[in-house]
């Protein structure tokens, strides 16, 4: 079978219009209105294709303008094209839900979805577009996309209900901002619930030690961002203060100023003149000083190592 017969099968079944896959109408294309294009090649380009569900109407007199362009002859012909477009697939969303979750072991039930037509190319659906329920168990709506044509898409959208099996880490008790949290103020639960994008913290390790960013009620399920690392150096608190001079090197004793976490800059009250002096936080009760910024430094104050 030549291509041409192919061409004319393939449009049998939209009367009307010439279906089109790609951002091109192809020689083959027009060939399935006008067969004297079947003398080009089949994938050669000759006109922009519409957008999905436009149509691109191509009078008697456009044609033989476009034909003669390439040296045919073609009369009283029109021809009326339009994308490849269908609907979505059950299972192809699916496949799409389940890739963007990552997780295999996870239930979706596909309630609803997009019932429009769309052309061929990527459907994905990016766990940003994803809502969270608003009860435990709620069906949700998770935007997605079809990319076509490379750098277009156009939305979609399925409502589903799912459910994973986690291991979350809770407040067991109400965790005061600030507050180093200890072992007994938080348990481990095992359960299905719905995976969000934001994982939660799964061990009591994970938690220990870290303070609150914020009042956290008993039975809140416990974030990563809702916590933070306790400071390295604490204000009051005598460090180990390293002093780099070139090749040479001091350390002695000092008191915290301010408090930091490790690359912060801290003060510490120098024991040599009772200064303020500024250092980098290298570790817990560990700071360093360089020296050699302080050497312009000769009338004291903030800074000012001194003797």
């Amino acid at each position: 079978m030549t291509w041409l017969a192919a061409a004319l099968l393939l449009t049998a079944g939209s009367p009307g219009c010439i279906e089109v896959e790609g951002d091109r109408i192809l020689a083959r294309h027009l060939a399935a209105a006008a067969p004297a294009f079947g003398s080009l090649p089949a994938e050669q380009p000759l006109l922009f294709a519409p957008a999905p569900g436009a149509r691109r109407v191509m009078s008697a007199q456009e044609m033989a303008r476009l034909a003669a362009r390439y040296g045919l002859a073609v009369e009283g012909v029109q021809a009326c094209f339009e994308r490849l477009t269908r609907p979505l697939d059950r299972e192809q969303i699916i496949a799409a839900l389940r890739k963007a979750l990552g997780r295999e072991d996870a239930s979706i039930e596909l309630i609803e979805f997009s019932r429009h037509r769309v052309p061929p190319g990527e459907l994905e659906f990016p766990l940003a577009g994803l809502s969270t329920p608003a009860t435990p168990g709620a069906a949700v709506l998770w935007r997605g996309r079809v990319r076509y044509d490379g750098n277009r898409s156009l939305p979609v959208w399925a409502r589903v209900r799912i459910k994973a099996s986690l291991q979350r880490l809770v407040a067991a008790e109400n965790l005061a901002a600030g507050r180093p949290i200890e072992a007994r103020q938080v348990r481990v639960e095992q359960g299905e619930w719905f995976p969000s994008a934001e994982k939660p913290l799964a061990a009591v390790e994970q938690a220990v030690g870290k303070l609150p960013r914020r009042w956290i009620r008993a039975g809140s399920v416990l974030y990563e961002r809702l916590l933070t690392a306790p400071p390295e150096v604490e204000r009051g608190q005598v460090v180990e203060v390293e002093v780099a001079s070139g090749s040479a090197q001091l350390r002695f004793r000092a008191r915290a100023e301010t408090a930091g976490r490790s690359g912060d800059t801290v003060l510490v009250r120098s024991p040599l003149n009772s200064r303020a002096v500024a250092a980098r936080v290298a570790g817990p009760g560990k700071v360093v000083i360089n020296a050699n910024a302080y050497q312009h430094d000769a009338n004291g104050g903030v800074g000012g190592l001194g003797r």
